[in-house]
């Protein structure tokens, strides 16, 4: 047996005949679409909907909203408040062909070594050698390059709130073609591009994950994700074959996988190739026409599967999961892996200038370097990772500058690629490095294989299968207790009846009225202009 709990129906504003629009209800609409303060966005909702406004106009003004002309082109800074209540810095890359008055796409570019402690200092540099400006210039895109640092990474709730947050703040201030949004990014970015993928692709038209790993953002985020939601959005995934950290005949497998999920992934592989995008120059056209090809439309099915109530793709939200168990048709695709990678475990310090050898006794040089002689600079430890690493086990610490590795000097990190090279899993080490002035020396093995799931698992997930025909919403659901369906009066008829199946029995069948005031308040918080919603039916079953 299942009972209808919740449908909002407020007002049946279809049918209220206002022409055009006031100057006063002009004015308001202006100013409710550049405040972010909430107080003063209620008021001027209050206002707005008080005035009886056809629901069409307000569909029309949001879709036709006006920008400002005089953008300034090029690199261009910009801060953003966290919700840790720390202002980050990002940038953008505005090409000198913008046109205030036309749609514009937006690319997201994720950076790799997300979890350094420090934001990425010059960042402007590596902008402007980009082979994303380069093709933003070229085909008329703005790029969007968040920073995120330890604390706010790409799967923690600090920067993955912080990177939506700079696309809406971006939306407001530049004509952006919200059916032409989408994300790429290199290493942990490719990773941090999966994740939101898997987790947030209503913002999206497609993803373009570069050297990254479906499951980095699950298992260091400690994120449940599922293969099933890339059902939603198509991903071009590019990885090489000698990639020391991810493999491509190991993410072959992952894409695999997700394809028996119903994943929509292109996948490419590039040989002779390792950790680096010295492939740009070749990829960059396909990642264009892939763009190209796929801008987002309107979704009239989804797979949604979320361990998290309140997780929503479009227009399907998941408000309340049971741990019953699953549904005979579910199938959770997830695999065991195997890490059998050499491991320090530490991030280094990139901004490290080298230890002053002047400062330090030659004599104390002389017992560990043949003839004293070392150049540095070292390699600095930015932060020593978990508690089960080689680092961590030996009692290394955050600061440590590593100076030698058995009978190997180390001056850059490259050094430590090199002796890497030549040891597995469970094999000893010697590390000599230098704290506050004194030289130590650490012995340790590198820890042994571990297994783990490609995507963690913990508590019970929900999902759910949908599609929209007619003015009919069918669905099958598996430990969902409770979801809603938002109304996109470019889906359903809104003088007929809305009809809603789940899992074969009808659960609601009546009118729906729109409401400008869900349809405002829904438009602010995600500053799409194309995905509009004009009321919601929230359904509980028994």
């Amino acid at each position: 047996m299942f009972k209808r709990i919740t449908v909002t129906l407020l007002f049946l504003i279809m049918i209220t005949p206002v022409i055009g629009l006031s100057a006063d209800m002009d004015n308001d609409l202006k100013n409710l679409f550049k405040t972010n303060d909430q107080t003063k966005q209620n008021e001027l909702i209050d206002d707005i909907v008080k005035s009886d406004i056809k629901i069409d106009d307000l569909i029309e003004k949001i879709r036709n909203l006006e920008f400002k002309k005089g953008a300034a082109r090029g690199i261009r800074k910009a801060n953003n408040m966290c919700i840790d209540g720390i202002e980050r810095t990002y940038y953008l890359y505005i090409p000198q062909s913008y046109d205030h008055k036309k749609k514009t796409p937006l690319v997201i570019y994720l950076h790799g070594g997300v979890s350094r402690k420090d934001l990425i200092a010059d960042f402007e540099e590596g902008i402007e050698g980009s082979p994303f400006s380069k093709m933003a210039e070229q085909q008329g895109f703005i790029l969007l390059f968040p920073l995120g640092q330890n604390g706010a990474t790409w799967w923690d709730s600090i920067g993955i709130n912080n990177v939506l947050q700079q696309i809406r703040t971006t939306k407001q201030e530049y004509n952006i073609d919200d059916d032409r949004v989408f994300m790429t990014g290199f290493s942990d970015g490719g990773s941090g591009s999966f994740l939101f993928a898997l987790t947030n692709p209503s913002y999206f038209a497609g993803f373009i994950p570069l050297n990254g790993h479906p499951g980095v953002g699950s298992e260091a985020g400690r994120i449940q994700t599922y293969f099933v939601n890339l059902y939603n959005r198509p991903v071009h995934v590019i990885n090489t074959d000698e990639d020391d950290l991810y493999p491509a005949h190991e993410i072959k497998e992952m894409i695999d996988l997700a394809h028996k999920a119903g994943a929509k992934i292109f996948y490419r592989i590039y040989k002779g190739i390792g950790h680096d995008f010295d492939y740009a120059d070749e990829e960059i056209p396909h990642i264009v026409k892939f763009m190209q090809n796929n801008p987002r439309s309107l979704d009239f099915s989804s797979r949604w599967e979320s361990a998290y109530p309140g997780s929503e793709c479009t227009w399907l939200r998941i408000d309340s999961i049971n741990d019953q168990g699953h549904a005979v048709w579910y199938k959770d695709h997830n695999m065991e892996l195997v890490d059998d990678r050499v491991m320090f475990g530490f991030y280094p310090d990139d901004n490290y200038d080298g230890i002053d050898l002047e400062a330090i006794d030659k004599r104390i040089l002389f017992q560990f370097f043949a003839d004293g002689d070392y150049d540095g600079p070292g390699v600095r430890v930015d932060k020593v990772i978990g508690d089960s690493t080689l680092c961590a086990i030996v009692g290394m610490k955050d600061g440590d500058v590593i100076l030698k590795l058995g009978d190997l000097p180390v001056n850059t990190i490259e050094d430590i690629y090199i002796y890497k090279e030549g040891k597995q899993c469970g094999d000893s080490t010697d590390i000599l490095v230098l704290r506050e002035g004194e030289i130590l020396g650490f012995k340790g093995r590198f820890p042994g294989p571990t297994k783990y799931n490609l995507f963690t698992r913990g508590q019970p997930s929900g999902r759910i299968e949908a599609y929209c025909y007619g003015n009919t919403f069918s669905l099958k659901t598996s430990q969902v207790d409770m979801f809603t369906i938002k109304i996109n009066p470019d889906m359903v008829q809104l003088d007929q009846n809305i009809t809603v199946i789940a899992n074969n029995e009808i659960v609601f069948d009546d009118i729906v009225s729109a409401d400008p005031a869900y349809l405002l308040k829904d438009y602010l918080k995600n500053r799409d202009r194309e995905y509009l919603y004009i009321n919601e039916i929230t359904i509980r079953l028994e």
